[in-house]
């Protein structure tokens, strides 16, 4: 708990400050993942995706931002089959853990709220687990 107090009074404090930040470290160990990821594609349970310049027009995606701003690019509709139709859905992450986000956003039907598991992230690729209520940590 008092971690992530520390990391939300930084981040308040810098985005305060008005400067421009190039040097993530300050973000502690969630620094990495900060930035825009796109899906590659499935490994056992786990989603696999790449570090990219912008979010796709045609693939499942998100960009993970400094100031606590999340953006799910994700089916804009009920129906899932083809063709997909995709839009961005605004929403905010906090870390819980060094490998543990708790995400909240928008979706076709309202709001979502789930955390990602990072199992592993390195400077282009980054593989996650979705936790929803029932796998959530803490969840009864």
């Amino acid at each position: 708990m008092m971690k992530r107090l520390t990391l939300l009074l930084l981040i308040a404090v810098l985005a305060s400050c008005g400067k421009e930040r190039t040097d993530l470290t300050e973000f502690g160990e969630n620094a990495g993942i900060i930035g825009t990821w796109v899906q590659e594609g499935y490994e056992a349970d786990m989603t696999l995706l790449k570090r990219a310049e912008a979010l796709s027009d045609t693939t499942y995606g998100f960009s993970v931002k400094d100031d606590g701003t999340f953006i799910e690019r994700k089916n804009a509709g009920w129906c899932a089959t083809p063709p997909v139709t995709y839009d961005n859905f605004e929403g905010t992450w906090e870390a819980v853990s060094d490998s543990l986000l708790n995400i909240t956003v928008g979706y076709w039907g309202g709001i979502m709220t789930y955390q990602i598991r990072i199992v592993s992230l390195d400077a282009n690729s980054l593989k996650i687990r979705y936790l929803y209520a029932m796998e959530r940590a803490g969840a009864r």
